[in-house]
């Protein structure tokens, strides 16, 4: 997979891919083991789900009871399940276009399983008087598809989304979840954004008061 990461899976040789694994080049060894070089990436696809799937089913079961410590839980496995590999997402996400039987299988058990656990959640919270969200499903679609574009810009491109790094964006998803949401309590302190790191709390301009004591 992480010559398909680096070089594409069109521009990958099964002589490389045998290399790579320590086999002697043109030797037809890897067929040993897979009947095709597409054979190779089915199973790395599968890996990528299984090893997902079970992150998430980690995470969900261990959600903390308070809606705003959820959401941190929710952003740092949703971060973790989809940058442990970069290198097999890269493919996922660029290599998967003429195998459409994969890319289904990687939506199904990677994506939408993302929305759907999310949508469960709310629900959830809904029903235990945490929330009242009118849409679940909707509302997890927006706030899901916001926390992913941060890993799949990065893993695609190496770059950060809007030159934020992953705390700082994980903070403000938080933070805007939360709103969104409902949840009266920010999830952290009133920090301002700034080049080089996030700027202290300003501190609040007082009124002059008058000699009665109200603002002027």
């Amino acid at each position: 997979m992480r010559l398909f990461a680096e070089r594409g899976y069109e521009s990958t040789s099964v002589a490389e891919i045998q290399v790579a694994a320590g086999m002697t080049g043109g030797s037809g060894a890897l067929y040993k083991h897979f009947a095709s070089k597409e054979a190779v990436l089915a199973e790395g696809v599968r890996r990528y789900i299984a090893d997902f799937a079970e992150h998430s089913a980690t995470t969900v079961r261990s959600l903390p009871n308070d809606p705003q410590a959820a959401l941190r839980a929710i952003a740092e496995g949703v971060m973790d399940s989809m940058t442990a590999n970069e290198a097999i997402l890269r493919v996922l996400l660029r290599d998967l276009e003429g195998h459409r039987e994969m890319l289904d299988r990687v939506w199904e058990g990677v994506l939408a399983g993302v929305y759907t656990e999310m949508a469960q959640w709310i629900r959830a919270q809904n029903a235990d008087k945490l929330l009242a969200v009118v849409d679940p499903e909707a509302t997890a679609t927006v706030l899901m598809s916001a926390l992913t574009y941060w890993p799949i810009l990065h893993s695609l491109t190496g770059k950060e989304s809007g030159g934020l790094a992953r705390s700082a964006y994980i903070e403000a998803w938080i933070d805007t979840s939360a709103r969104a949401l409902g949840i009266t309590e920010p999830t952290r302190p009133n920090h301002h954004v700034r080049e080089g790191g996030l700027e202290p709390p300003r501190p609040k301009t007082l009124e002059p008061k008058s000699k009665h004591g109200e603002p002027d």
